[in-house]
C-alpha cells in the first residue's frame, strides 16, 4: 500500500504544552478525515502517525480503536487501516436512523425548554441567517439542534446523535465542496417552523417536523450525489 502524506495534519497551538494523549491523536486524524485531508482509502500506519506527532505507538493504537469505533476507519493486518468509504445506502441510513432519534429527543425536550433556552436557540438561527461560510453555518446548526434537544435527559441517545452527525457531516462537506447543501433559506424556515411548535408546547407536531427537516436534507444530498458531485466513497 501507499504510504499517506501526514504533513498537512499539524498539532494545534492549544494543544502544544501539554501531553500528546490517544484523545489528542484521535481528534487531530478525526479532523483530517473530517475536511477531507485523509481521503476514502487513505492508508494509516501506526508507526508513521506515532513518528509524526513524537509519541509511542500505544496512544496510537488507542486513537486507532476510538476512530474505529466510531465508523471512520477500518483496520488492516500489520499495524495498518485504512480511512473507511461510506456509500449512498449508509448516509441514507444515518440519515432516517437521525431523524428517528432526533424526532424522539425534541419531543422529550419541548416541556423542559426554558425561556433562556429558546432565546439562545433564535439568536443561533438568526446567526445561521446571516452566515455566509459552509463550514462555519454547519457548527451553528449543530449547536441549535443540541440546543433544542439538551433538555431531553436522554444521554445516551444524545451521544448516538452526535455521533451519527459527525458521520455524515464529513460527507455534507466533501460532497457540498461549499456549494450550498446545507439549504440556508430552507433550513431557515424549517428552523422556525420547528421554534414555532416547540415554543407552543407541541411536542409532536415538533417532532414531526424535526424528522421532515432532516429528511429534506438527506434527500438533497441524495440528490447532489447522484447528480455526479464531486466523489466521496
Amino acid at each position: 500500500m501507499r504510504e499517506t502524506d501526514l504533513s498537512s495534519i499539524k498539532p494545534q497551538a492549544q494543544f502544544n504544552e501539554r501531553r500528546i494523549t490517544a484523545d489528542y491523536v484521535a481528534d487531530a486524524l478525526r479532523d483530517a478525515i473530517h475536511r477531507g485531508e485523509l481521503a476514502d482509502g487513505a492508508t494509516l500506519n501506526q508507526a508513521a502517525i506515532a513518528t509524526h506527532f513524537g509519541v509511542s505507538r500505544v496512544p496510537v493504537r488507542e486513537a486507532m480503536r476510538q476512530l474505529q469505533a466510531e465508523g471512520l476507519i477500518d483496520t488492516r493486518a500489520h499495524r495498518l487501516a485504512v480511512v473507511r468509504a461510506l456509500d449512498l445506502d449508509r448516509i441514507v441510513e444515518i440519515y432516517d436512523l437521525r431523524a428517528m432519534l432526533e424526532g424522539f429527543v425534541i419531543e422529550r425536550a419541548v416541556p423542559n425548554l426554558s425561556a433562556g433556552d429558546l432565546a439562545a436557540a433564535h439568536r443561533l438561527a438568526r446567526r445561521m441567517e446571516e452566515e455566509g461560510d459552509h463550514v462555519r453555518w454547519l457548527e451553528l446548526n449543530a449547536s441549535f439542534h443540541a440546543l433544542l434537544y439538551a433538555p431531553s435527559g436522554a444521554e445516551t441517545t444524545l451521544e448516538l446523535i452526535e455521533q451519527l452527525r459527525a458521520r455524515g457531516e464529513r460527507y455534507v462537506r466533501l460532497w457540498s465542496r461549499g456549494s450550498g447543501i446545507h439549504r440556508p433559506v430552507e433550513a431557515g424556515a424549517e428552523h422556525a417552523e420547528i421554534l414555532r411548535l416547540v415554543e407552543a408546547g407541541e411536542g409532536s407536531a415538533a417532532r414531526l417536523a424535526v424528522e421532515r427537516h432532516i429528511g429534506h436534507t438527506r434527500e438533497r444530498l441524495v440528490a447532489q450525489r447522484g447528480a455526479g458531485e464531486p466523489q466521496a466513497v
